[in-house]
């Protein structure tokens, strides 16, 4: 009978897969947070995330393609059918003002001048598709679904950028939404 070093060479099962490229991505997404997207390097993500490097290159991609998966995982309502605009607007609120969507705003925004690649990536994998949820609310209205969505953020997102303000408890958050919906929709 083989030993368990010998069943355990080669490639993993599927859900040892998703579970490890889970792991990456919350790791990159940890170190963008913490150090920054430049200083996040892929040897300190292989090493906390328990793999290779060409893992990495392998099962994600890059750091803008790591940048992205963890973008897209903060954004994950978008795999929930809302009921409605409201609840569209609930989930995306919630995501979007947590802190781990706020740190990688930040660290997005930190290199946009440096790496447009990062912010085209970042833009498309959050705010983008998060328009795009929207419209799918509001009949197809691109612009409408624009200005909800900056609506949405407005003010209270920026102070959270800006560490001016904890992260709302789900009560201020839908009341936030209330607002918001009461004063455009």
């Amino acid at each position: 009978m083989p030993s368990t070093a010998d069943r355990r060479r080669g490639r993993p099962p599927v859900h040892e897969q998703a579970a490890r490229d889970a792991r990456i991505v919350a790791v990159a997404a940890r170190l963008f947070v913490a150090v920054g997207f430049h200083a996040a390097s892929l040897d300190a993500i292989a090493q906390e995330a328990g793999v290779t490097k060409r893992t990495i290159y392998d099962r994600i991609g890059d750091k803008p393609a790591l940048l992205r998966a963890a973008v897209t995982d903060v954004h994950d309502y978008l795999e929930v059918e809302a009921r409605d605009l409201r609840h569209a607007c609930t989930l995306i609120a919630a995501a979007l003002f947590a802190d781990r969507a706020v740190g990688l705003h930040r660290a997005a925004v930190a290199v946009a001048l440096d790496d447009p690649a990062i912010s085209r990536a970042f833009y498309d994998a959050g705010p983008l598709a998060a328009q795009r949820y929207l419209a799918a609310h509001l009949n197809g209205d691109e612009r409408r679904a624009e200005h909800l969505f900056g609506a949405l953020l407005g003010e209270p997102h920026r102070r959270r950028l800006l560490a001016l303000d904890p992260e709302p408890a789900p009560k201020a958050l839908d009341a936030h939404v209330t607002a918001v919906l009461d004063a455009i929709a």
